[in-house]
């Protein structure tokens, strides 16, 4: 007797899955740009602020607009030094806590990738190709590689469960033919042995009445 496939499907990775991961990487590799344009951004930003806080006036607004300038200007070398720490350190941020929810929700995944991620590192700490989204980049294609691996598996899975159960009904079967021939034999045997004794009973009520 051949023995049943009890094995349980392999998990298979979607999209939808992959969601939260993927959101989490795009948050911090937009972060991680800012700063990387820090020189722009951080002046911009400054005179934002600095607008909100006067009371959002015309006037205000050009004054923190050139005072944000020559700021940006004549401070452009530390400006742009402060984005470039900032922009590493958001990115191994990011990149730690990418990796952490994947640890937690999807392990599996590093089987097949974990040099991908690794890599994921050098670039996004690299401030000539930072702005880069590398830990984007990286992670979907992670879950890329996973799902076409894992959906693989699964289809092999299939097959080999339906082969598996095609082989335990034919066995049934085989099982349940054997059982119904067993029978009729009996039976035929009963009928066979009550025949004889029938005969029997009628040859010595034969010879009883001679």
């Amino acid at each position: 007797m051949r023995p049943r496939n009890n094995k349980k499907p392999p998990e298979v990775m979607t999209w939808g899955k992959a969601t939260p991961a993927l959101v989490i990487s795009v948050i911090f590799d937009a972060l991680r740009l800012m700063f990387e344009m820090f020189w722009f951004f951080g002046p911009a930003l400054a005179a934002v602020i600095c607008t909100v806080k006067a009371g959002g006036s015309s006037v205000a607004g050009g004054v923190c607009t050139l005072v944000a300038g020559a700021a940006g200007f004549f401070g452009a070398g530390a400006i742009e030094t402060f984005g470039v720490v900032m922009a590493m350190a958001t990115g191994l941020a990011g990149w730690l806590t990418v990796g952490l929810v994947l640890m937690i929700f999807n392990g599996r995944i590093f089987k097949e990738n974990a040099i991908w991620f690794a890599g994921s590192l050098l670039v996004s700490e690299t401030p000539i190709i930072g702005s880069v989204p590398a830990l984007t980049i990286t992670v979907w294609r992670m879950h890329s590689n996973q799902i076409r691996i894992e959906k693989e598996a699964y289809k092999k899975w299939e097959k080999e469960n339906a082969d598996a159960q095609a082989q335990e009904r034919n066995r049934q079967n085989a099982q349940l033919m054997q059982a119904r021939a067993a029978q009729q034999e009996a039976a035929n045997d009963a009928m066979y042995e009550q025949s004889q004794a029938t005969n029997e009973e009628i040859l010595e009520s034969v010879r009883e009445a001679a």
